[in-house]
């Protein structure tokens, strides 16, 4: 054999061993970086993704991370909630008696992405993303519409038709922000009062006339928008309820439900990510208790996860308070009394909010894709955008709602309580100071349910549900709260991936 040949030969033999050497100095090396020396690598891979948030698709960064569990807190930012044609979507469906509803989204959420060493058994561009509860972020909904009632937006009813007996009730007629009179009583310019109560079942003279405002509560207020957040957007389908035309029984006409017809409804719903531990019956009573677990899961930076057919697989688990909002319809005739409080039946074609009931959705398990997509956006700097939907079957939910009226749906006036005037004009009254601020709407409470009731409500002899003490009831529940089962899936959820803690 040659001097060349053998030369040859050595460096061959030595390159192999000098690469066996470093596939086994590689990750020990890392290993034997000491806390302080992982810390600084940590911090320049954090200046590095904020310089050149593109930074993270270089699997020379990733291998960077890895080798020293790198977390780098991210926000989930949904894109495009704020549209007409908003993309986030949930369906959930109710059953056969409700059918299915639609819930637009948007909002963040804060979360984590950790990188892992691939060499622990992970592969490369695999990363774990961790899902966090957060009192600053959380997504919101449009209003879920449950119970409908086609009497609501007939436009063949009229408003006042409950108090002066006519057949055509309904609140058909109950819109604008200015005075709507007294609809088919000649000489009525809003809503009569009276000295007493015998001058009032007598058709007597009234003392004078009050103004009926609609304003927040009226139906031109509530909207098919799918943009989150507003307590009158009930989502972008204007034909929400199964039902098909309903034929009024005094007028014979057809008349189709639509999203104006709720009478019992959720407010705009806050989600939140779920604390991990134990939810008391999730929110149901008289359903199984839970535990909700740690919400997040895999995703790969560089394509599908391994042995999956998709890039992004999480789990999330959420919660919410849920505000009922209710709406009065042919409440029974009574009138108003100079002196007296303001009967329920004056608050005929208004909305009243209800109370919290705790609510959990468990275990809404997401699949979907992620894209590295480096930009600046008026949020902040995103390093990808993601696109998810859900995985395997819906997930399978108990949700309760509120059926005690708290506090009207507009806002107190100067004087709550206030009391029908005694005035002895003739004429529309419109100095006197009435219990609500019609143009002005309420929050939503944070009183739990059938907790506690507004003036409002207590003069209108509704004092909060009593829990039952005849023998003949089989249950202790007061009837406050009702439960429904459903089925809720993910049809699609945009997101921005932001680097860092934005709004």
């Amino acid at each position: 054999m040659s001097l060349k040949s053998s030369l040859w030969r050595y460096l061959g033999l030595l390159a192999v061993a000098a690469l066996a050497v470093g596939v086994m100095a590689g990750p020990a090396s890392a290993k034997k970086l000491s806390a302080k020396q992982r810390a600084a690598v940590r911090t320049q891979l954090r200046k590095e993704i904020k310089k050149n948030p593109k930074a993270i698709s270089r699997k020379s960064f990733v291998k960077r991370a890895s080798l020293v569990d790198f977390t780098l807190p991210v926000t989930i930012k949904l894109r495009g909630a704020s549209a007409a044609n908003n993309p986030n979507q949930a369906n959930l469906d109710l059953g056969a008696s409700l059918g299915k509803r639609t819930l637009n989204l948007g909002g963040s959420l804060a979360a984590q992405i950790q990188f892992h060493d691939s060499y622990d058994g992970g592969a490369l561009g695999n990363v774990d993303l961790k899902i966090l509860p957060s009192a600053s972020k959380t997504l919101s909904s449009t209003s879920l519409p449950l119970l409908w009632n086609t009497q609501v937006s007939d436009p063949a009813t009229n408003w006042n038709s409950s108090l002066i007996g006519a057949p055509n009730e309904g609140c058909g007629d109950f819109v604008g922000d200015t005075n709507v009179g007294f609809p088919n009583v000649p000489g009525a310019p809003g809503v009569p009062f009276y000295p007493d109560l015998a001058t009032a079942v007598t058709h007597g003279t009234p003392n004078g006339f009050l103004p009926e405002i609609p304003g927040v509560d009226g139906l031109d207020k509530m909207a098919a928008s799918a943009v989150p957040g507003n307590n009158n957007n009930v989502g972008g389908n204007p034909t929400p309820f199964p039902s098909g035309a309903v034929t009024d029984p005094s007028t014979r006409a057809s008349y189709a439900p639509g999203y104006k017809d709720a009478v019992l409804r959720t407010g705009a719903l806050k989600l939140a990510v779920a604390p991990v531990g134990a939810a008391t019956n999730a929110g149901a009573e008289g359903t199984q208790n839970i535990t909700i677990g740690q919400s997040g899961g895999q995703a790969n930076l560089f394509g599908n996860i391994p042995g999956k057919a998709y890039g992004i697989d999480v789990t999330v688990s959420l919660s919410t308070q849920i505000n009922s909002i209710l709406r009065s319809v042919a409440p029974d005739a009574y009138p108003l009394i100079s002196g007296g409080p303001y009967p329920g039946a004056a608050f005929g074609c208004r909305q009243a909010w209800t109370g919290t009931v705790q609510n959990y959705i468990p275990g809404v398990k997401l699949k979907g894709s992620l894209h590295i997509s480096p930009a600046i956006t008026a949020s902040g700097l995103r390093i990808a955008k993601a696109s998810l939907s859900s995985l395997g079957d819906p997930a399978h939910v108990a949700l309760a709602a509120c059926l005690s009226p708290q506090a009207p749906f507009a806002a107190d006036s100067s004087d709550p309580s206030a009391a029908v005037p005694t005035t002895t004009a003739h004429t529309l009254d419109t100095t006197t100071t009435r219990p609500i601020d019609e143009l002005n709407a309420r929050p939503a409470p944070t009183d739990t349910c059938d907790s506690v009731q507004s003036p409002q409500v207590r003069g209108a002899a509704f004092n909060g549900i009593a829990n039952p003490t005849d023998p003949a009831y089989t249950t202790a529940s007061d009837g406050s709260k009702v439960s429904v089962s459903g089925d809720i899936s993910v049809q699609d959820i945009e997101a921005d991936i932001m680097i860092g803690d934005v709004n």
